[in-house]
């Protein structure tokens, strides 16, 4: 009878178990947080705008509008919009072209 190589353990998220065993703290989590929030703010602020008009009926709605539009106005005349518009016109013409991938096609 040959001996069988031990098998690894079974994991559902392939993260492999060497680096399962390195982490980040909570501050770290924390901080992971803030710098994606900041970035989003930075890059997808057109997308901030439409956010906060779903939101109409909120107490301090307008305000908050208002707040939103000067900050994607001042995105705006950083040049930080660019990429977003980049990529937003790419994926509607990739769905003009027929390439919608949903569960209705």
């Amino acid at each position: 009878m040959s001996e069988q190589p031990p098998r690894a353990p079974l994991v559902t998220d392939a993260i492999p178990p060497r680096l399962r065993r390195t982490g980040t703290t909570p501050a770290g989590v924390l901080l992971m947080c803030v710098i994606g929030t900041l970035v989003l703010g930075l890059f997808a602020s057109r997308d901030l705008v439409t956010w906060t008009q779903r939101f109409a009926d909120a107490p301090g709605a307008p305000t908050a509008q208002r707040l939103v539009q000067k900050w994607d106005g001042w995105m705006a005349g950083l040049g930080l919009v660019e990429p977003h518009e980049t990529l937003r016109s790419a994926v509607a013409r990739l769905v003009d072209m027929g390439w919608g991938g949903g569960p209705n096609d």
